[in-house]
């Protein structure tokens, strides 16, 4: 954290390229925050005992809260690009409706009246889920306000039934600690296997005229890892994980048209695995991706001197029904890419000199008035001795139609392909992971293949002040393959199936709920599962 201050107080210099001066807008002459409960008790419809009692018992987030998201102030100019990015800075915030937006109204002298209209969601939340996908129920009870006081922290109790473990915790989050742009995360939970801590405090690129950026963080957890072997848990083995994050950004071009960024991290990564009393014996033989068999990982101990070059174009535009039925999303349609190179050398404590890389690349595209569409691209891994190491590369490709009336039409096709992968690290594919007919976490190994098609009916919105409900129906196909098996896709395993969609449209984050009955279309599942796979989860499938 000292080498992170000393950057930051040298990092003030002139920036290598700046934007040109900015046409003249007009005078910002006020700033009035227009802010609106969970319901809203003027409208008639609304006027009832069940939403007055809400609102009387949620704590309204105070206005200065709201302000201090605002990139600008009384008499600055109404650059449209400023209070476009203000707006999506308050979309972020999960104790607000997705739909904030910010409107100017122009007075007779010249100058604008800025209008900031945002709307609270529910954020006292006690709530029991229980998840069911393929033959692997999970459940979570918690406690949660994400939104103390009106004041936008988040404290939390959780207990959650999860496929390997079960856990309790606490969590807290501070988005702007002591009102400045630092952030603060911090979480402890007790699990049937360990215990978990982790911790960060960072001062993020709030902003794309933002020219500095840094933190740090960490965790530690002890775990019982168990890998997957044909859809069934192999033995499994202790794992002690500690990791250490310290990072400082500057900016190199700031502005409304594009970004650069250099950041600069230090990872320390260290790995220790055991023989876990009460599991079967590993084999002593180097794991293969999930070639039938798991062995004891090798331990890893990384500490990692890197630097990443970023570079994005700045053409967001708002759209919604892709997603989150009506809900506003911020999409870019800039091209935005990556790379890092890094070092972990023996004289900071690695047994080998290993040489860590990434890259990525992505965007949306807006190719006609109906469809929108996202790609992505990446690679990480590392090398020791001119050989690959836990090399993942892959690829994820969107296809949104929004063209025919209440509906969206949704294409999705990934692949994944993962070398010399560690011994603790496989692809997984079943209900959870958007084959839906087949069961959790049923085929396993190095190289993975997921396409999906599925048609969103919007049936209502706002039902009763609180639902919006869609009707699906999907189709996925899908298979991954071990090391030393070719990909050959008469392997591809399917299933086709229908759901219902359900936004709860007082609550934050614009999180889906589904429920899918799909049917698997080829014989290994319909021989594990000949009346289909019901599952019901938050999020969509893919």
């Amino acid at each position: 954290m000292l080498l992170i201050a000393v950057l930051w107080s040298a990092g003030t210099g002139r920036l290598s390229a700046q934007d040109p001066r900015p046409p003249p807008y007009p005078t910002i002459a006020t700033i009035r925050i227009d802010r609106q409960d969970v319901f809203d008790l003027d409208n008639p419809d609304e006027r009832h005992a069940p939403y007055v009692i809400a609102d009387r018992l949620h704590i309204e987030t105070r206005e200065e809260v709201i302000r201090r998201e605002l990139l600008f102030k009384e008499g600055d100019p109404a650059d449209p690009n400023v209070l476009y990015e203000s707006e999506r800075n308050l979309r972020r915030l999960h104790f607000l409706h997705d739909n904030s937006r910010i409107e100017t109204v122009r007075r007779l002298d010249g100058r604008v009246d800025v209008v900031v209209h945002t709307r609270d969601v529910w954020t006292t939340r006690p709530s029991i889920s229980i998840n069911r996908q393929g033959d692997r129920t999970t459940g979570r009870f918690a406690f949660t306000e994400t939104n103390l006081l009106g004041r936008g922290k988040s404290a939390g109790v959780v207990f959650k039934k999860e496929l390997d473990r079960n856990s309790g915790g606490v969590d807290y989050s501070d988005p702007r600690v002591l009102g400045t742009w630092w952030t603060l995360d911090a979480s402890y939970s007790s699990r049937s296997d360990g215990l978990l801590y982790l911790s960060s405090l960072e001062r993020p690129f709030y902003s794309v005229q933002t020219r500095q950026a840094g933190g740090g963080g960490g965790s530690h957890f002890s775990q019982v890892t168990t890998l997957q072997l044909g859809g069934e848990d192999a033995p499994g083995f202790r794992q002690h994980h500690t990791d250490l994050e310290l990072h400082y950004g500057r900016a190199l071009r700031t502005g409304y048209e594009k970004v650069r960024r250099l950041v600069y991290r230090f990872r320390l990564e260290d790995d220790r695995f055991d023989p876990e009393p009460g599991e079967a014996p590993l084999s002593p033989l180097p794991p293969a991706g999930g070639a039938g068999y798991v062995a004891l990982p090798d331990d890893r101990r990384f500490r990692v001197l890197e630097a990443e070059y970023q570079s994005a174009g700045v053409r967001f535009a708002r759209v919604s029904y892709l997603d989150r039925f009506d809900r506003f999303q911020d999409i870019n349609l800039g091209n935005d890419w990556a790379f890092s190179l890094g070092v972990s050398p023996v004289f900071l404590g690695d047994e080998h000199h290993h040489a860590f890389f990434s890259g990525r690349f992505g965007r949306w595209f807006h190719f006609s008035p109906n469809t929108y569409s996202q790609g992505e691209i990446s690679t990480t891994g590392r090398y020791l001795a001119g050989a690959g190491q836990n090399v993942v590369t892959g690829f994820d490709l969107r296809h949104y139609y929004v063209g025919l009336p209440r509906q969206t039409l949704v294409a999705h096709a990934g692949q994944i392909w993962g070398h010399n992968l560690d011994g603790d690290r496989q692809f997984l594919l079943g209900a959870e992971s958007g084959l839906r007919g087949y069961d959790s976490r049923r085929f396993d190994g190095n190289k993975r293949l997921l396409l999906n098609v599925e048609d969103r009916a919007y049936i209502v919105f706002d039902w009763l002040h609180l639902v919006s409900v869609a009707f699906a129906g999907f189709a996925d196909a899908g298979y991954v393959w071990r090391a030393g098996e070719s990909e050959d896709l008469g392997d591809v395993v399917g299933d086709v199936g229908i759901g219902l969609r359900f936004d709860v449209t007082r609550g934050g984050s614009g999180t889906v709920v589904r429920l899918d009955y799909a049917y698997p279309v080829n014989p290994i599942g319909r021989e594990e599962n000949p009346r289909g796979v019901l599952s019901f989860t938050a999020g969509q499938a893919f």
